[in-house]
Formats: structure tokens, C-alpha cells, sequence
């Protein structure tokens, strides 16, 4: 009877000891397993071409160096899924596909972009000096109109030389749309959209009780004063969009 207990105890430590073996067995065996994901073989795609088969390669990523890479990266056994869509930007050479870039971002009604105490508005933009290819909805922007165009009584004395104009800025404002473009012209391209004229700017503007922002009337008050004439764009950095 007394060797019983010692059975016991050897075999409690034989199933232990396996168990250990297993666990270091299993995490040498994931240190050398692989995850394939999808990456661009070919020196570039540019944005709206359609994805082809032979654009791409499979990368072997240790599934011990994977980080998060999974829950972001498409996998090579998804490349059905990739194939035959458009490119919504550039791709380079060895860059991973990753989710995000297969998802154009839906043309939903300007409506759904603001809040409940915000409208959406159009200005005209002064064509002479603004570029629209440098900016995009989601921008932040003032606009600045000479004292000539705010309509500020002239103090110069006559028979003197005309003091310089002074400027008046007003903003900021955030961009929802130009003219029909309302994302990045590669996303706008990739979605085969036609570029209309950008000139005329859909921003937001906030509405306190049963009146525009001081602002908002500001600026609506010189664009009807000048018979709706452009008015210049200043952007603002991108820290001020977040």
C-alpha cells in the first residue's frame, strides 16, 4: 500500500511534465508558423486601376512578429476579394494591402455630416487664387475679403494718396464638399466622379436659437454686399482639422 501514493505522485509528475513538453513544443511550433498576406509585386498601381492577380505576391509574416497586423492586413487567402476592384490611392512595390484601402468612403448626404445645432452652406471662392487640388472636405478654412469688399466707409482725406486696404479674416470653417467632390480627388477618381467646378464651397456654420453664428452672418452679409464674388481661401494646418 505504501507504494501507492509513489505511483500516484510519479504519474501526477509524468502528466505535468508532459504537459510542459507540449506548451514548449506548441510555442516553438508558433515562433516558425507563418501568416500570408497580400503585397503589390509590380513598381506601382496608381489610383483607379483595377487590382489584377498579377499584381501581387504572398508575404510570409511570423505569426510571433504579427502585432496587430492581422486584424488590419488582407490575407493572402482573401485575394479574391481584392482582385477586380480599384485602386483608391497609389501603391508601391512590397506595400501590404490593407483593409482600409479596399473601402471607399460612401457619398452620404452632406445632411448626415453635421450636427443638430450646425447647416450646411455654399460660398463662392475666388478662382484667381485658390487651387482646389490642395484641399479637401474636412479642412479647416477662413476667407479673407479686403475692407473694400466689407464695405467700411473710406476715412482717406481727399486730395491724399489712398491709404493701403485693409483685410478682414473671417473663420474658421470646415470644408464638407467642393463643388461635387466630397473626398480626396484619388477617392473621387477611384469612384469614377466627374470634377465639376470646384469654385463654389460647402462648409458648415452653426446656428445659435433662430440665428447664424456671428460669423456665418459676417461672411453671408459682404458675399450678398459684393453680388456674390469670390472671396480668397486661407488654409488652415492640419492639427486644426483633428
Amino acid at each position: 500500500m505504501k507504494g501507492i501514493p509513489g505511483l500516484i505522485i510519479a504519474a501526477a509528475l509524468a502528466i505535468a511534465g508532459g504537459i510542459c513538453n507540449w506548451l514548449y513544443i506548441a510555442k516553438q511550433a508558433d515562433r516558425y508558423e507563418r501568416e500570408s498576406f497580400v503585397a503589390v509585386r509590380v513598381d506601382q498601381i496608381r489610383a483607379g486601376e483595377k487590382f489584377k492577380r498579377e499584381d501581387f505576391s504572398k508575404v510570409d509574416i511570423p505569426k510571433n512578429n504579427l502585432g496587430n497586423l492581422e486584424k488590419i492586413a488582407v490575407r493572402w487567402q482573401d485575394l479574391s476579394t481584392v482582385v477586380g476592384q480599384a485602386a483608391v490611392k497609389d501603391f508601391v512595390r512590397d506595400q501590404l494591402i490593407l483593409q482600409d484601402d479596399l473601402k471607399t468612403p460612401p457619398q452620404e448626404n452632406l445632411n448626415r455630416k453635421i450636427g443638430p445645432n450646425e447647416r450646411v452652406v455654399w460660398l463662392p471662392v475666388d478662382p484667381r487664387s485658390f487651387n482646389p487640388h490642395h484641399v479637401n472636405p474636412g479642412d479647416m478654412v477662413s476667407f479673407r475679403v479686403p475692407t473694400s469688399m466689407s464695405g467700411s466707409p473710406s476715412t482717406t482725406p481727399v486730395g491724399t494718396e489712398p491709404l493701403p486696404a485693409l483685410e478682414e479674416i473671417i473663420g474658421p470653417f470646415r470644408i464638407l464638399a467642393l463643388g461635387n467632390r466630397k473626398g480626396t480627388p484619388e477617392t473621387a477618381r477611384s469612384a469614377g466622379q466627374r470634377f465639376g467646378s470646384e469654385n463654389v464651397m460647402a462648409v458648415s456654420v452653426e446656428i445659435r436659437g433662430a440665428e447664424l453664428e456671428p460669423k456665418a452672418k459676417r461672411i453671408f452679409d459682404i458675399v450678398a454686399m459684393t453680388n456674390f464674388k469670390g472671396v480668397q481661401v486661407l488654409l488652415h494646418p492640419a492639427a486644426d482639422s483633428n
